[in-house]
């Protein structure tokens, strides 16, 4: 067994994380590299993969434990931070600004725009301090949209290298091609957002909503992570007043089969988010022809239309009729190629070994 080279560093495990790793270990020999996962849930039902891997993955389970792991980072040639933790880890990179100089920042997008809490309170203040120190010593930011990583230059006098990166989404590209294409219905059936994140904006498009509340349409929100329990209460609340049983919230994290059965039943998807997020989710709900509302001010936007999809302005959900919001169009058709070349294998693949083999 060769000694390893390589540490990825994880907040905490995820659908993204075991994608991910199960799409390398098919591919490429991980005997180089370790696996660390931070504080948050361990998956007690360890699948196959995790068995295999075992000797390579590493759980955090208290603050000495971090510390032991993250002082050996010399051992290390080189570092990938899958997700900017924002919590006092940052302080710990502020002290060892020295080791961010042989790393990767893989951005998922909430450890970027986590910007914008810098003046909510004291502790934000201090993150914000210890963050402007930390980012301008990543050498390379990987990330799928490059406007994200003109973000960072311009709030954080960053002069990072811009690596193209994905995640393979866990609804994966199998799955969606086995879903028989959906008949168009008399009623629309609406998916709001993608967590119960504030920044999905659910209330505005529920109030944007609400004239069409005697029409025949149903609501399908997922809420099952993310957000506090009084958010959850609220959106859930204000949606039901407006909707009734037509509005059903997901409290419960569903398996890949059968979120990518409730995506197939989707007429329409309302993602009104403030910041580039649930990339995943309208990548497949675009290659299954679905039609997809987003803010235009978003970075994601321009990326779209850079590659041909058809997006629409979510502005227009507060003037158009319900007729029009879910008319179709034979350009919407068209987005399945586009997005098919974009998450299939091939293309992840290709993107994460151009990553890893330039260390």
């Amino acid at each position: 067994m060769k000694t390893p080279q390589y540490l990825h560093v994880f907040a905490c495990e995820s659908n993204y994380s075991h994608s991910l790793l199960s799409m390398l270990d098919q591919h490429i020999s991980l005997d180089q590299h370790v696996f660390l996962f931070g504080f948050g849930k361990i998956d007690k039902q360890k699948s196959d993969l995790q068995k295999k891997l075992s000797s390579r993955i590493l759980h955090v389970r208290n603050p000495f434990h971090v510390v032991k792991v993250l002082f050996s980072l010399h051992k290390f040639k080189w570092v990938y931070f899958h997700y900017l933790s924002y919590d006092p880890t940052l302080l710990f990179w502020f002290l060892n600004k020295k080791r961010l100089q042989k790393s990767t920042w893989v951005v998922w997008g909430n450890d970027i725009y986590s910007y914008y809490k810098r003046n909510k309170n004291i502790k934000t203040r201090i993150y914000e301090y210890l963050r402007r120190r930390i980012i301008p010593v990543f050498p390379e930011i990987a990330a799928f949209v490059e406007e994200d990583v003109d973000f960072v230059r311009k709030n954080y006098s960053s002069e990072a290298e811009y690596v193209p990166i994905l995640y393979p989404i866990p609804v994966n590209l199998d799955n969606l091609k086995s879903i028989p294409l959906k008949k168009q219905d008399d009623f629309p059936v609406f998916l709001l957002g993608n967590s119960a994140d504030p920044s999905n904006r659910h209330i505005e498009v529920l109030e944007a909503l609400s004239k069409h509340r005697n029409a025949r349409l149903k609501i399908y929100c997922p809420l099952s992570y993310g957000g506090s329990p009084a958010y959850k209460k609220q959106v859930t609340e204000r949606g039901k007043r407006y909707f009734g049983d037509n509005f059903i919230a997901l409290t419960e994290l569903l398996d890949a089969v059968t979120y990518a059965k409730l995506l197939s039943e989707v007429d329409v998807a309302l993602m009104n988010h403030n910041r580039q997020q649930g990339l995943g989710n309208i990548l497949a709900l675009l290659y299954l022809g679905k039609k997809v509302y987003m803010r235009t001010s978003i970075t994601s936007y321009p990326f779209f239309l850079r590659n041909q999809c058809e997006v629409f302005d979510i502005e227009n959900i507060k003037s158009d009729s319900l007729d029009e919001i879910k008319k179709m169009t034979q350009r919407m058709s068209e987005n399945k190629a586009i997005v098919e070349s974009i998450i299939s294998e091939k293309n992840y693949l290709h993107l994460w070994q151009h990553l890893l083999n330039k260390h």
